[in-house]
């Protein structure tokens, strides 16, 4: 079939589209810089059709949309806002112009890439499909939110709309250096703050996987929790040292005093920028990130998520191979 990605681009689509491609379908790609394409894909030995435009645009959107079957819409504002705040309308306005569009279009299904953090923090010990979303944080957190709402009134509506609610992203190459990329430069080039909590850890690779093993039409409305590995910051602390072949000491810290860190940041960036990625918001979700039941995810789709260790071992090593890790 033929498929419309926006996000094509970024971390996770570009693995989408790689993803799609290796299964046979044919791609269009919706950016708004389309020249960027060619050189993203690649590292994949793989070619897109691009298009010109914005996913807030619905003209732009309609056209890209011709001739195209189903719809995988990646294309969102990455972190956590902090003080700064949303920063474009791609994460609502853009979903909600993509949804109306595809669906006037036809396409089945529309696939859509949200996040855990819009149930974190949880009064779950164990985040499900049936758990409550929690309460923004931030203007990006209520972006997000919003988004994850219009979504689920489409799903409730019938419309063949499948979401996802992935983990924290990791694995080997990206156009980009940010989201965990960030914490793992930072970690093996500084100093690691190891608070209570941790995180749910998705490969890339995998990610895309289930992505593209959700383009069946004619299932009406999914949603799946795809959370990832569960760790502790102390066990990814651990993990990511043997992975990386140091010896990576983490600072232990409380989590009032990590929450109380990324509000001093939070001021500093009201006089300009700051280079720490820690915000107060993303030190509540950090605090408080519980594990998520991915069990129906995984069997529906016939994913097996790969081990840690592969995915932190293939992330440091791509790392060093692009000069941004020096070597061991």
């Amino acid at each position: 079939m033929k498929v419309l990605v926006t996000g094509g681009t970024g971390f996770v689509g570009s693995h989408t589209v790689a993803a799609l491609i290796g299964r046979g379908h044919e791609v269009r790609v919706l950016a708004r810089r389309p020249e960027r394409l060619p050189p993203v894909l690649e590292p994949f030995g793989v070619e897109a059709e691009a298009r010109a435009g914005d996913v807030t645009d619905p003209r732009a959107v309609r056209a890209a949309l011709d001739g195209c079957h189903a719809v995988i819409h990646a294309a969102a504002e990455i972190g956590v806002g902090g003080a700064g705040g949303q920063t474009s309308d791609v994460n609502l306005v853009g979903t909600r112009t993509v949804l109306a569009e595809a669906l006037a279009a036809g396409t089945d299904p529309v696939v859509y890439t949200s996040t855990v953090t819009v149930y974190l923090p949880s009064r779950d010990a164990v985040v499900t499909p049936a758990s409550t979303l929690a309460e923004p944080l931030s203007a990006y957190g209520a972006s997000k939110r919003d988004a994850e709402l219009l979504v689920r009134r489409h799903q409730q509506e019938g419309a063949p709309v499948t979401s996802f609610a992935l983990g924290g992203i990791y694995g080997p190459v990206s156009p980009h250096r940010d989201g965990s990329f960030q914490a793992v430069l930072g970690a093996l080039g500084s100093m690691m703050l190891v608070p209570p909590g941790g995180l749910g850890v998705v490969d890339v690779r995998d990610a895309a996987e289930l992505l593209a093993r959700a383009l069946e039409p004619g299932r009406g409305p999914r949603r799946y929790l795809a959370g990832g590995r569960y760790v502790t910051w102390a066990e990814w602390t651990e993990l990511m040292g043997r992975a990386a072949r140091v010896d990576l000491h983490g600072h232990v810290i409380t989590a009032e005093d990590m929450i109380d860190m990324g509000r001093q940041l939070d001021r500093q960036r009201e006089s300009g920028p700051v280079d720490i990625p820690l915000s107060e918001e993303a030190a509540i979700i950090m605090t408080s990130g519980v594990p998520t039941d991915d069990s129906a995810t995984l069997a529906d789709l016939g994913v097996t998520y790969r081990p840690l260790f592969d995915t932190f071992r293939d992330t440091v090593d791509y790392l060093r191979a692009a000069g941004d890790l020096p070597p061991p």
